[in-house]
């Protein structure tokens, strides 16, 4: 008598889960807020005040005027250093404020 099972890898059911509640963006969004100062590098953290997310939008607020514009010619570095740290694509656009 064969006995069928419905075993699942629970590391499987776990990311199934997450995904269907749209909770790993949610980590993911966290885990940058946390981790600001290894993917934007110390100065920047130091005069970043806000960081947001709004859909797959980035919007932070940085103190200085010279650091806002030196960050403006960097966007594009940034976003890639913030989907790779992810390891997908959790933003398409920064907005520097």
């Amino acid at each position: 008598m064969s006995h069928k099972t419905n075993l699942v890898k629970l590391g499987d059911v776990l990311h199934q889960f997450l995904s269907q509640e749209k909770l790993d963006i949610k980590i993911s969004q966290n885990v940058v807020r946390n981790s600001w100062s290894e993917i934007a590098g110390e100065m920047v953290a130091r005069h970043t005040t806000s960081i947001q997310f709004q859909n797959k939008t980035l919007l932070i607020t940085i103190d200085s005027a010279a650091l806002k514009h030196e960050l403006s010619f960097q966007t594009e570095a940034l976003i890639t250093n913030i989907n790779k740290f992810c390891g997908y694509r959790l933003i398409d656009s920064l907005v520097i404020r």
